[in-house]
């Protein structure tokens, strides 16, 4: 399996990072400064714009990455065709677009994130065989269980911010996690398809973590409150 770190190489390039903001700091340093050398308001004015502003930027950065994530899920998930061929430009995908941060693709790569070898079959058509090829017993049963909620997160990429669904996908991971390390038979190809569905599912349960997504914002907003 394609470790994450192999997708970072290209990830951490001044290029790419440049062009998507990661190292522009300096620049919000800069215009904070600015900002603090314009005259003096009083504390009940500056305040009250303060509290304005900074509600007007987390709403609109809210609004701004619910809209990015709709059309990543559109691009991406929509017809049901998603396979795991496609994690690697999924994941370039999440960070081009600020979705997932440089550290966060850091958190994953060193927490054990694979990326299996390529297959075509798409997700939900190895969810949907799986799934008829199921017994009633207790055991199968919770797999059946694993494997509807894994489809459910699937359709409901588009709102992945949400907190119910990254729950869902979190569980669905370690779920995962537990049937790969079982001794349940499973052939090399099921094996693959299982971790790709695992490593979608901790790529959605990190899009859902909102503090550390808008960890960009929380920092300026930081910063401003100083000045």
């Amino acid at each position: 399996m394609n470790p994450l770190s192999s997708i970072n190489n290209s990830i951490n390039s001044n290029a790419l990072s440049d062009a998507y903001g990661v190292n522009s700091g300096q620049s919000n340093v800069s215009s904070t400064a600015a900002k603090a050398s314009l005259p003096a308001k009083t504390p009940d004015t500056a305040n009250s714009e303060l509290t304005k502003n900074d509600n007007t930027l987390v709403l609109s950065g809210r609004a701004e990455r619910a809209q990015k994530i709709e059309a990543m899920a559109n691009d991406f998930f929509k017809g049901g065709h998603f396979n795991t061929a496609q994690l690697p430009q999924l994941i370039q995908r999440l960070y081009q677009d600020g979705i997932l941060s440089e550290g966060q693709l850091n958190r994953l790569s060193h927490s054990g994130f694979d990326i299996p070898p390529a297959s075509e079959q798409s997700l939900a058509n190895f969810i949907d065989e799986q799934r008829k090829g199921l017994s009633d017993s207790d055991e199968d049963k919770k797999l059946a269980e694993m494997l509807d909620d894994a489809k459910w997160v699937m359709g409901a990429m588009d709102v992945s911010q949400s907190p119910l669904v990254a729950q869902k996908a979190n569980r669905v991971s370690s779920q995962i996690t537990a049937l790969l390390q079982s001794d349940r038979p499973l052939t090399d190809e099921q094996r693959n398809q299982y971790q790709g569905i695992k490593s979608l599912m901790q790529l959605t349960a990190m899009t859902g973590e909102h503090q550390q997504a808008h960890g960009q914002l929380n920092s300026y907003l930081a910063l401003a409150k100083r000045h």
